[in-house]
């Protein structure tokens, strides 16, 4: 049989029901929406940058002497970005007038990118022709005869490159071909996270600038590196502060005592007590007592003559918490 509601019971379901919405309505309006922008995600940490910097910090110098020292000019070379981004926005970066060249590592049979702008190129190459270093007025595309004369400088950043990342990650760089634009387009995946790292070249009163790019694999792979080598320094070093404090510990003095602890007494012997008296402690002679070192008890032992000195035989370790054990153990 169905149930009837009078006017009473529907006026408070409906009221029930209007609560409820109120609820989910307040509900929903204390709820914050954040932004979130996916580009910005599997972005390099404070550390890893750190890390890579530290890295190729001494690259940008050591590349200048090299160029310097196989040109005789004077160059300057720094380090000034360190990313990780999408390969598709490194390319809308570049001039659409650039040198890139590939460049083969190996083991790991993958490629990474070289890329120099041509206002730093052409001074190069006429230095390379036993010129002064002169640019050009009009911006133009290198020749082939260029391109095979810009491949020394290419090999010699590949050799610095492979003496910076021998300690972390061994591996041959060698020049591969010079890349044209489509050739540029699809040398890596356009959405993969490649890491960029950006170097500016100062010769005489030309500036430009150059990028080294590396595939997500190699990249991974050095950083891993990076991070094992940078937990096993702060474990070196934890060690070696360790071994240095127990060797500064080792030539320090301390005061070392027989003790008797725990004896009773009376207070009326204690003030009745006389020279040349003899104080009765009623401690046996066979039994041990306490060899402290600075007033705290590491040993048991008992009285002993050393010829006309007296001395402390120690029989064994006093009864000590086992954290205090392991210390004196240490």
């Amino acid at each position: 049989m169905e149930k009837v509601l009078n006017q009473e019971e529907i006026d408070q379901l409906f009221r029930a029901a209007q609560g409820q919405s109120a609820k989910a309505a307040t509900t929903a309006r204390s709820q914050t929406i954040k932004e979130c922008d996916f580009r910005q995600s599997g972005q390099l940490t404070k550390e890893q940058v750190r890390q890579l910097t530290l890295l190729h910090d001494p690259f940008a110098p050591n590349l200048a002497n090299s160029l310097g020292a196989y040109l005789r000019v004077a160059f300057q070379t720094s380090l000034v970005g360190v990313e990780q981004l999408p390969y598709n926005e490194f390319l809308s970066r570049l001039p659409e007038l650039t040198y890139f060249c590939s460049c083969q590592l190996q083991p790991v049979d993958e490629l990474a990118g070289i890329q120099l702008d041509l206002p730093i190129v052409f001074p190069i190459i006429d230095l390379l022709l036993g010129g002064p270093g002169q640019g050009i007025e009009e911006p133009r595309d290198l020749t082939e005869i260029e391109e095979q004369i810009l491949e020394s400088i290419v090999d010699l950043i590949c050799r610095e490159l492979r003496a910076t990342w021998l300690p972390v990650l061994p591996l041959e760089f060698e020049v591969g071909q010079r890349q044209k634009q489509a050739q540029i387009m699809n040398l890596m995946q356009p959405a993969e996270r490649v890491l960029n790292l950006n170097f500016e070249i100062r010769l005489s009163d030309t500036r430009g600038t150059f990028n080294l790019v590396f595939p997500a694999v190699v990249s991974n792979m050095l950083l891993r590196k990076l991070t094992q080598q940078g937990m096993s320094q702060r474990r070196r070093t934890s060690t070696d502060n360790s071994v240095r404090l127990r060797e500064l510990l080792l030539d320090c003095e301390f005061t070392v005592g027989l003790e008797l602890a725990h004896i009773p007494v009376l207070i009326r012997d204690v003030v009745e007590m006389e020279a040349n008296q003899v104080f009765q402690l009623h401690h046996a002679l066979r039994d041990p007592m306490s060899i402290a070192v600075n007033g705290r008890a590491i040993f048991s032992g008992v009285p002993v003559s050393c010829g006309h000195l007296r001395g402390g035989l120690i029989q064994g370790l006093a009864s000590l918490p086992t954290t205090a054990i392991e210390k004196v153990k240490a």
